[in-house]
Order: C-alpha cells, then sequence, then structure tokens
C-alpha cells in the first residue's frame, strides 16, 4: 500500500472511531469515551506525537492527548460515581446501591441499556420502599436521587466526549 491509502485507511479508522465512541455515549454501557479516546491514539501513534514538525505542533498534540486521557478516565468512573454519591445523599445505604447497579447490569445484558436502567431504578424503589416499611415517598425520592445523578453524570460525560472530538479534529487538521 501506499503512504497515501495508509494515512487515508488510519484517518478513517481514527474518524471513525471518534464518531463511534461519541454517539456510543447514549447508550448506556457502551465506553464511548474509552471508543473515541482510541480513536485519537491511532492517530497520534501514526503522525509520531508531530514530534518531526515544529515544537508548538509536537507541544500541542501531546498536550491535547493528555487532555483527552484524562477525560476519558474521568468519565469513565463519573457514572457510578455521580450515581453512588447522589444515592448515598438521599440515604440509601450501600449495599442497596451495589444491588440496583448489578441490576443495571444484568438487566441492559439482556434487556438493552434503557431496560437496564428501569431495573436498576425498579430495584432501588423496590428495595426502599421495604427497608422504609412501605414509604412511597421516600422511596421515590431515592429513586430520583439515583437516576438524577445517573443523567448528570450523562450530560458530563457527553460534554466530555464533543470535546474529545473537538481536540482529535484540531489534532488532525491543523496539527
Amino acid at each position: 500500500m501506499s503512504p497515501d491509502w495508509i494515512r487515508i485507511l488510519l484517518l478513517v479508522l481514527s474518524g471513525m472511531l471518534n464518531a463511534v465512541g461519541f454517539f456510543g455515549l447514549f447508550l448506556v454501557f457502551f465506553p464511548g469515551l474509552t471508543i473515541s479516546w482510541l480513536g485519537h491514539l491511532v492517530w497520534v501513534i501514526y503522525v509520531g506525537f508531530n514530534q518531526g514538525h515544529s515544537q508548538t505542533q509536537f507541544g500541542l498534540t501531546i498536550a491535547f492527548f493528555v487532555i483527552n486521557t484524562l477525560l476519558m478516565l474521568v468519565g469513565s468512573l463519573l457514572d457510578n460515581l455521580l450515581g453512588a454519591k447522589k444515592t448515598r445523599d438521599a440515604g440509601v445505604p450501600w449495599w442497596e446501591i451495589l444491588v440496583s447497579f448489578l441490576g443495571m447490569l444484568i438487566g441492559g445484558i439482556f434487556l438493552t441499556p434503557i431496560g437496564g436502567i428501569a431495573v436498576a431504578l425498579g430495584l432501588l424503589y423496590i428495595l426502599e420502599y421495604r427497608r422504609l416499611n412501605n414509604d412511597r415517598e421516600k422511596a421515590w425520592a431515592a429513586t430520583k436521587a439515583l437516576a438524577f445523578g445517573y443523567g448528570l453524570a450523562a450530560g458530563i460525560r457527553l460534554v466530555m466526549g464533543f470535546v474529545m472530538v473537538c481536540l482529535w479534529l484540531v489534532t488532525v487538521i491543523f496539527l
């Protein structure tokens, strides 16, 4: 293969990984930030982090990749941390949060990602309802806290994914 075809092939592969990663953020269990990061990794390895270019290009290429790496790591932990924190703030015991999370994983595998969320919320409501002596309002408040935590994390991850794709684009187009 000629170097031009290799460049085009790797650019398309890198772009597809970024696109799939970003749009995958709309799915619950899809590691969209990690997939986008892999797309950036493919490109920077191919161009050698722009080492043969000016020091500014080389430095910016490394800086953008480091930023994307940090966004990917933080965003990957964010879902579980924000969901658990909001739920813990509502007074829910850790064991219920864990059972709810496991329900989401299992439900997501068998009932689609949306089904996994429904299982997690339903489980938490039932567990809280029983633990709180059939108090519907408190059980509902805990369930809303979990939903809000996951929703907030999803919104933040979407913004992070957008920033990651933009940094990759700047690296490809301008550096």
